[in-house]
């Protein structure tokens, strides 16, 4: 279907969504790491309240509200991040919150396993949410401008379509991560499942920070076009 669209597109009058925005350099490579990025974000948003109430004996308040301090972070930052960026430009401010976020997702990917506690899952999602509030929506900001003022709509309905799928799909591979590993492990609860649950949580964790990594070396590879 997708195929087919793209066909219909190339060859109606008045497409829904023109394409030729994807001929920029810049705009593809940005598009891509806000994709990234939104997989990572809604993975966290998933795995961390599962992983925490199943696999690492956190209660239903504590599991549910273990992401608060970062959600609250990105609300504080994103104006701050909007300012940085009119100030300094997008080159010196977003390799340093694209930093911080990776260090948040390797730290995650490492240090989380058998034998963590939730305050650890915390402490290394908050370090993810500073980086991430402060390059998310600076990263969209960059690839739209180098986009004609007439293909300024059809950039943004890409980046909000994709958004879309990037979350979707990353709660299907979260899903997988955490259910192949608690497959054939007892009943919830049990020692094996909860060990199998933390054991899942680590995959995910993995699987995140490359997304991160890709995100990262996206928007240096649009950073570094000259058109």
């Amino acid at each position: 279907m997708l195929a087919l669209f793209v066909v219909l597109s190339r060859r109606a009058f008045s497409p829904l969504v023109r394409l030729g925005v994807l001929h920029s350099v810049k705009f593809r490579w940005h598009l891509l790491a806000y994709v990234l990025l939104q997989f990572v974000t809604i993975g966290y948003g998933y795995m961390i309240p599962n992983a925490s109430r199943l696999g690492f004996g956190a209660s239903v308040l504590a599991a549910g509200t273990i992401v608060l301090p970062g959600a609250l972070l990105g609300a504080i930052m994103g104006p701050v991040a909007g300012s940085l960026l009119d100030k300094f430009g997008p080159v010196r401010p977003m390799p340093v919150a694209m930093a911080a976020a990776l260090l948040g997702t390797v730290l995650m990917a490492m240090l989380i396993g058998p034998g963590s506690n939730v305050i650890m899952i915390g402490v290394c999602y908050f370090v993810y949410m500073v980086g991430f509030s402060m390059c998310f929506a600076n990263t969209m900001t960059c690839g739209i401008a180098p986009v004609h003022p007439e293909f300024k709509a059809d950039g943004n309905a890409l980046f909000n379509t994709f958004q879309q799928l990037s979350g979707a799909v990353d709660t299907t591979v979260m899903s997988v991560c955490r259910g192949i590993a608690q497959s054939g492990h007892g009943q919830v609860g049990s020692a094996s499942f909860v060990a199998a649950t933390q054991r899942g949580a680590h995959w995910g964790f993995i699987v995140l920070a490359l997304a991160v990594a890709g995100a990262c070396l996206a928007n240096f590879r649009a950073f570094a076009a000259k058109r």
